[in-house]
Parts: structure tokens; sequence; C-alpha cells
């Protein structure tokens, strides 16, 4: 199969965006790094590398203006000047991450990118140094070459030349530097191959005080020294051999970089198309390299998430089939059960059962991700608030090997930003705050993630001010979101699950960050379309946890199959508690609505027909009771029959056939019986709005 440049070019710029995000991700950790530790050279060497790799990708992709903005941020991100500007080097890298990023949105969209003028000014700021100051003559060669100029030197010593490696030490009171490096860098060329060169280029205004390069040159060192000495500009001169030393195992990247290196030092034109690693040189309407779509690990494989979602889908239909197989043999059992074929079907099922239920869980295995992918984009929100807000704040993280369903994690990153964002902004207080409760003045924000039963736990606490229900109360009658009469009967926690109306906020004032009232309206919606829920711990001047309780899946889930009035409704089985007997005599109504004891517990009783749901016949004099538990919420439901635990594929349902919002979805069972699922966050949201008594455990 043969692909046209386009497609070849599509495909090259999906891998970059893919390749580019976390090239980002990288770069703002180091950025926080390099906050805390200005002069770690590992984490400094980390960003180098992220950027000429995102320098050479862009250019191979034609986004020239990003190539070039990565090059003049590379020219930063030296040893000495990250040394001499340690203050200052984290912030740039930050500042850099966040141009980059809009830089991308721009040319996902095919729209034109932002100029960086902010990155630029930092980048001119650290370059132009003081009046008088002259760069330091006893600058050392460290000869810390980018993983490409390390190919290409390895590929020199193979075919069996001689590499030295070369500090031309220049004259710091030289009037032009420029034409000072230039006459330097004209010299190394006239010694050998230049195979690499620091820097590669200078401004008119830039003093450069040492050039280092690595020259390919059979002659001996005496003679390179005086064919590199230039009178009244070079000071001085090192020269060192290079030894080849045994290489690690080489990657299929490593090797088709190798390939490249190949190429280039023996002087053969590349190709038409773009090359990764030396964009300055190439010509951007050529087509994309033919190889490089396949420069991925050979152990990982890149699945669009849709195509896992037709597999997951077609897993579900199977399942379907294997209950009508299921009640198929029972069926044949019933009307012929000495027949010796009876056996032989239950073998079949068995197996098919066993190798479905295996099909499921690996599919469900591919879909899930670390939680890890999530957490990662957070201690930039929070270094970010504490900067604006002036406060110091640690981010504390645990439980990032959780698993969750890749479909979750996306649509839960914008609720969890606005948690984290609001514990940073409103839960912590300042440092003279802190001082004065007798607190220490950092604050801490904590994150964590655990699996409970077939459901995902993430919690968000701080060790803040916490929430004030008697505030949020006051808040709400303000706006009229409830009235005097109906607060005077909310407990504590409903009084906290105020805070998630839409345009109510508790904040003094109104900053960049939040205090809109839109953010925590937003996490209760987010939450409830996944059909999940949000619970509130909170200690006044102590702090808050917010816990987001999320399935693990929205696939398939295991239910409790029951029937009211001849209707066949199912209930998530994590949710179901326990199930009693109650009769119409035990049941006794308070303030509109129905209760019963059950031991030392008054729940409530909730009917089909309380909720909304079309349900006709009559009663029955004694019912089911499902306990059904939410959180720290208890109530009992209401049903006339008990079918069964079954597995059931999750099929969601379009708003025009069911306008309820307190079904989730609906399934088919094997003999084409259609269940609606019962929503059991909704429901208990919907209960919230009743007074409740009792109904609590």
């Amino acid at each position: 199969m043969t692909f046209s440049p386009d497609d070849r070019s599509s495909e090259l710029r999906d891998l970059f965006f893919e390749s580019a995000e976390e090239i980002l991700q990288d770069m703002n950790e180091a950025g926080l790094g390099l906050e805390a530790h200005p002069k770690d050279p590992e984490k400094l060497r980390s960003v180098r590398r992220a950027v000429h790799t995102l320098k050479g990708d862009s250019a191979a992709c034609g986004f020239r203006q990003l190539s070039e903005l990565a090059h003049e941020l590379e020219d930063v991100l030296v040893p000495e000047l990250a040394e001499e500007k340690a203050d200052s080097i984290g912030e740039v890298v930050l500042t850099a991450a966040d141009t980059f990023h809009e830089m991308l949105a721009a040319y996902r969209n095919n729209l034109q990118p932002p100029a960086g003028g902010l990155l630029r000014d930092h980048i001119r700021r650290l370059l132009n140094k003081p009046e008088g100051q002259a760069p330091k003559s006893t600058a050392k060669a460290k000869f810390e070459w980018t993983e490409y100029e390390r190919l290409m030197i390895a590929e020199a010593i193979r075919r069996g030349e001689t590499v030295h490696q070369v500090a031309v030490h220049l004259d710091p009171e030289s009037l032009l530097p420029a034409a000072a490096f230039e006459l330097t860098r004209k010299a190394l060329e006239g010694a050998g191959a230049v195979l690499a060169l620091h820097p590669q280029s200078v401004a008119p205004t830039d003093q450069v005080a040492l050039v280092e390069a690595a020259l390919s040159c059979n002659k001996p060192p005496a003679w390179i020294r005086e064919r590199c000495h230039v009178p009244s500009v070079v000071t001085k001169i090192d020269i060192e051999k290079v030894v080849a030393t045994p290489g690690a195992p080489r990657d299929l990247l490593e090797i088709l970089l190798e390939s490249e290196a190949a190429a280039i030092s023996a002087g053969v034109k590349p190709d038409r198309s773009p090359s990764l690693l030396a964009p300055e040189e190439e010509e951007h309407e050529s087509s994309a390299p033919a190889g490089l779509a396949h420069a991925v690990a050979e152990n990982t494989l890149r699945v669009d998430a849709g195509r896992i979602d037709t597999v997951m889908n077609l897993v579900g239909e199977l399942i379907i089939g294997k209950s009508m197989l299921q009640r198929t043999i029972a069926e044949f059992e019933r009307q012929h059960s000495k027949d010796p074929l009876r056996g032989k079907f239950s073998d079949a099922l068995a197996f098919q059962s066993r190798v479905l239920g295996e099909l499921q869980k690996s599919v469900m295995k591919i879909r899930m991700v670390p939680v890890e992918q999530l957490f990662r984009r957070f201690p930039r929100i929070v270094r970010d608030v504490a900067k604006q807000r002036n406060k110091d704040i640690a981010l504390e993280i645990s439980g990032q090997t959780t698993d969750l369903d890749k479909s979750i994690l996306d649509a839960l990153a914008e609720p969890l930003a606005h948690v984290v964002r609001n514990a940073a902004d409103h839960g912590i207080e300042s440092a003279p705050e802190r001082l004065a409760a007798g607190k220490p003045a950092r604050g801490t924000v904590r994150l964590n993630a655990y699996h409970e039963g077939d459901q995902v736990v993430i919690e968000v606490s701080d060790d803040g001010r916490g929430l004030d229900s008697r505030k949020i109360v006051e808040r709400a009658i303000e706006h009229g979101i409830t009235t005097r009469d109906d607060a005077a009967r909310f407990n504590e926690a409903e009084s906290l699950q105020l805070i998630f109306t839409p345009g109510l906020s508790t904040a003094e004032e109104v900053t960049e960050i939040s205090g809109r009232g839109v953010g925590l309206d937003v996490v209760k919606t987010s939450l409830e379309a996944l059909k999940g829920s949000v619970e509130i711990d909170n200690e006044l001047g102590r702090g808050a946890t917010f816990r987001l309780l999320v399935p693990l899946t929205l696939a398939s889930i295991q239910a409790l199959l029951f029937r009211v009035n001849a209707r066949l409704y199912a209930v998530p089985l994590a949710s179901v508690v326990e199930i009693t007997r109650v009769t119409e005599e035990e049941i006794h109504r308070v303030d509109d609505s129905e209760v019963f004891q059950l031991r030392e517990q008054v729940l409530t009783l909730v009917r089909l027909e309380k909720l909304g749901l079309r349900v006709e016949g009559e009663r029955a004099k004694r019912l089911f009771v499902i306990i059904i538990g939410a959180g720290t919420r208890r109530f009992g439901l209401a049903v006339d029959s008990l079918m069964g635990e079954e597995e059931l594929v999750i099929k969601a349902l379009e708003d025009r056939l069911v306008t309820s919002p307190l079904v989730s979805g609906a399934s088919i069972l094997g003999d084409g019986t259609v269940v609606l699922i019962l929503n059991v966050p909704a429901v208990v949201s919907y209960l919230s709005r009743i007074p409740a008594v009792g109904a609590t455990a």
C-alpha cells in the first residue's frame, strides 16, 4: 500500500501533536523543578532535550514560527546562563510551555499562531547583559552535545575518522564579538568537518567567551591549533580526542537518526522531505518524511480511542448474545430434560462465557489508564494560583497508579481542575492568617485516588479555612435559591451541597481565578453526566475534602433487576446495601414523605411514580424494598418483585425517548426485553430537594 504526500503529512502532524503534548507536560514539570532547584543540571538538560525535539519536529511539520521560537529559547538554556540567572530560568521555562501550548492550539485549528511576545521578552532580558560586564575568561568547556550531535560524532568514528573536541576561548575585550565569532567559525570549518558547534550563531550585541566544536580531522592537534588560531581574537585553544565507547542498545528512533546522520556525514543529499532534526536547512513545501510516521517505540502502539470504543460496543453485543443463548438453553433444558445434548450445550456455553469474560477484561484494560495522566497537570495549577495570590502552597499527590476508564478520565479534567483551583484560592489562607490561627505558613492541598467497589474515588483536600455552611445558606437565601424556612430544616451535608448551585459563590472578591460562582456548578453537572456524585467532608477552620465518586467504566455494569407493575427496571448492584420486605401498614407518612423503620433507622421510601416515571397498576400489599446507598445517604426503593442479578451493557438513550434525568440508560436482555437503568446519583439529588426525615444512615 502506498500513501500520497498529503496522507503522510497528515499522519506526521497527528503524531507531532500527540508527542508535543507530552513534551509540554515534561517542560511544565521540569520548570517547576527548576523553580525549586534552579541549578539542577539534569532538569536543565531535560528541558533542552525537550525544546530541541520540539524545534525539529515542528519544523518537519512546517510550523516555522514555533520552530524559530524554540531555537531562540535554546540560547537561554545553557548551563552558564542558567547558573547566573538561576532565579529566572524556571519562570522562562513555564512561560515557554504556555506559549508553545497556545501555538499548538492555533496550529491544530488552522489559525495564525500567537507571536510569543512575552517569551521573547524573557529571552532578550536574560541574554542582554549590563553594560561594562565582560564575559568570564575562565569559562570551561563542557562539550554537552545533543543526542543528534552525539549520533553524528559516533557515525564519524564508526567510519574510521578521527574526531576532536575543540574549545576556542575568545578575547573578552573584542570590540566586534559577532565578527570574532564568525572568524572563529570559518577557521574551524577550514580545519576539518564540523560535526557540532556551540553556539551555532550569535546576535550582534552578544558577548561570546567560548566556542565549542566537534571536528572530524585526521591531522594532529598541533596542526588544528595552528589553523584555528585567529590573532587578536582567540586567546586559548583546548583540544581533546574523542574515544569511542560501547553504546547501549539502540531503539528504532536512534537507528533512523543514525542512518540520517550517516547520509549527511557522507555528503549524500537527503530526501526532499523535511528532516526532523535539521529544520533550518529544509524546505517546508516538500512532503513529510515517509519513515517518520513509524518512529515510535517498538512496544507501544497508539490507537485512536474511537476504535477501542467500537470494539467495546461489539463486546457489548456479544454479551447480549450470550444472554440470548443462556435463555435458549434454559428453555431447551425445560422441554428436553433427558436429551443428552443438554450437557454439551452447557459445556459450550460455559466455554463461550469464559472466553467472552476474558475478552471483556482485556478490552477494559486497554481503556484503563492511571490517573497520574490527569494528576500531572495540577502541580502547575497550584503553583500559578499560589504565585498570583501570594501564598505558599504545597501539593501532595498519592494514588497515581489507580486505573480509570480513559473517557471518564478525560471528562474529569475540567471539574477536577475547578476543585483544585478552588482549594488553593479559597481554601488555603494567606501566610499571616495561617500563622495567626496557629497553622504553619505553608498550606497543603492533597490529591488522592483509590478504588472503592466498582467505583473510583478522587479526593481533593486542604488544610485551610474550610467551608462555612451558615454563610453558604445565607448566600443561597440572598440569591433566591432557597427560602429561610426550607433552610432551617437543612442538615450540615445538605447545606454544603448548596455550594454546587449555579451562580452561588462565598468568595468576598472576584479574582482572575475564581469567585464568580460557575466552577463548582460545572463539577456537579459533569459528575452527574458521568453517573457519579460528589460529597463534601468539612471542618470549619481545619479544611475541607471534596470526594468525587465515578464508575470504573460507562460500558457495562452488574445490576439488580426488579419489576414494578410488570415493567422491568435495574439498579447498579454496587449501590444496593440490602433487601428487605415491608407491608403497607409499616409505611408511615411524615411531611408528605413516606418513611419506614429499618432496625434503628427511619428511612425515606421512594416509589417510581413519585420520581416522575409512569407506573400504572395496583399496589401490592407486601413490598420488596431495596435499600440503596450513595455516600452517606440511604433510602428504600419499593418494588413488586426481584428478577435477579445480571450483567447489563448500557445503551445511551436520546432525550426524546426518555425525558426523566433519573434514568441513566437502558439495556437489552437476551429475550429482547428493554430494561431501564436508574441513575442513583440523580435520585439522591432529587431527594435532597425534599426535606428528609431520618434518611441518612
